[in-house]
């Protein structure tokens, strides 16, 4: 499975694609605010790897879809993008998004752009009728992302993420698909 926007390529991750993934999750400051802690070995990450990839070839009740990232122009990595299938039922259903960029594309508009593929893959593609995201509270950009894709703040969930030796609370925002409005 492949989608495009204007500057990137979305594709289902593939075997050859370990250290690709791998430099994502093991890497300090784009776990900073992550929900999940920063991977040391790389055997840590394998089995979360390999479910990806056993999830690709599942064709109904797909429980996610995760992509690597690449610039259009070069098929440079750059970064993590998924969808989890939160509830599904014959109207549409619920999805969470979410992505990761490596540190040397951030604040190029790439963020805003993964988000707002996702978006249109949500509501187009998948046929879903809303779609959420979250961030750490102490993550102004993130925040910032959601916003600027049209998303409304549902609410702060106080010290649900335990990062660093301190709890941080969480924003979720979402949008449905009558307020979508595709670029």
């Amino acid at each position: 499975m492949e989608f495009k926007s204007e500057r990137l390529i979305f594709r289902e991750y593939n075997e050859e694609d370990f250290q690709l993934f791998y430099s994502i999750f093991s890497n300090e400051q784009i776990m900073k605010y992550a929900y999940m802690d920063k991977v040391g070995q790389e055997e840590e990450l394998l089995p979360y790897f390999n479910r990806i990839l056993q999830n690709n070839h599942t064709s109904e009740g797909r429980p996610s879809y995760e992509f690597g990232v690449f610039l259009s122009s070069s098929g440079q990595f750059i970064g993590f993008a998924d969808v989890e299938m939160v509830k599904r039922n014959r109207d549409g259903g619920n999805g969470e998004i979410g992505y990761f960029l490596l540190p040397d594309f951030w604040g190029q508009g790439y963020a805003t752009e993964i988000i707002n593929r996702l978006l249109k893959i949500c509501f187009e593609e998948m046929n879903l009728h809303r779609v959420f995201a979250r961030c750490n509270a102490n993550n102004l950009n993130s925040e910032k992302v959601m916003i600027k894709a049209g998303m409304e703040k549902e609410g702060r969930f106080r010290k649900v993420r335990y990062k660093n030796g301190s709890w941080d609370d969480e924003l979720q925002y979402s949008i449905l698909i009558e307020e979508y409005k595709p670029l």
